[in-house]
């Protein structure tokens, strides 16, 4: 399986036990994970994301199946030199952690960048459900129908939705077939057989949000799904291969 939906780092309001590279990708493999894409979890609050980028490449060297991915804030001036330097396929964005809104100058700028360099945008809905932040850092999460607005304007442009509640992945996917979601925060009974009833299985994402939630948790959601194996290959593994590893 290809997870796109990992974090590693410190994060002030919990405690991880994977916490380090090898922890990690011994953590994943142990769940059937065979390569994950991983963005830094302290890159949401600090000053600059990019100092976090670069601590995440130098610790994952080492762990070819971790593969970085870079955070962006582009209200900063160093967003174009973070894509253009990168060796990864994509870029993640925090919206509601860097107080800027999908509609922004800014944001038009970055995508233009993206779209020139064929690169998937990667959106972090929200880190944490909202119902357990400090109750004085209660971050935002993007809404719904910013990204649907963003997706329409730019078509050729891959947006991936990161813990997306599962009304919203709906709404999302439904919306515009350049939108993905990874399944980390789609809770519901069934869940896979009726996200099937509104959208294809081909806008869907294995993503556990490890470590923020149980890796099991969302193995589970695939190992107990009723639905086909080439529908859970296209989940587990084709469409990010597609995406982000070709």
């Amino acid at each position: 399986m290809i997870d796109v939906n990992v974090s590693f780092g410190n994060w002030p309001f919990q405690y991880f036990s994977q916490d380090t590279p090898a922890k990690l990708s011994k953590h994943l493999k142990k769940n059937g994970i065979d390569r994950a894409l991983v963005s830094s979890s302290e890159a949401a609050f600090f000053p600059d994301p990019d100092v976090c980028n670069k601590k995440l490449e130098a610790s994952l060297k080492n762990f070819k199946d971790l593969i970085p991915v870079p955070a962006v804030n582009p209200l900063l001036e160093n967003w174009e030199n973070i894509i253009d330097e990168s060796n990864s396929k994509t870029v993640k964005i925090f919206p509601g952690y860097h107080n800027y809104s999908l509609s922004s100058e800014c944001v038009e700028k970055m995508i233009e960048k993206l779209l020139k360099n064929k690169m998937p945008l990667m959106i972090q809905m929200r880190i944490e459900d909202e119902r357990s932040h400090h109750p004085l850092c209660r971050i935002p999460p993007v809404p719904a129908d910013d990204v649907i607005k963003l997706s329409l304007k730019y078509p050729n442009l891959p947006i991936i939705c990161l813990c997306a509640y599962f009304a919203e992945t709906v709404k999302l996917l439904k919306a515009s077939p350049n939108i993905y979601a990874d399944i980390s925060f789609a809770e519901t009974t069934n869940f896979l057989a009726r996200l099937l009833r509104d959208v294809p299985a081909e806008q869907l994402l294995f993503g556990s949000h490890t470590p923020f939630l149980y890796t099991k948790a969302a193995v589970m959601k695939i190992e107990y799904a009723e639905a086909g194996t080439d529908i859970v290959e296209k989940i587990t593994k084709t469409n990010a291969e597609k995406l982000f590893l070709n």
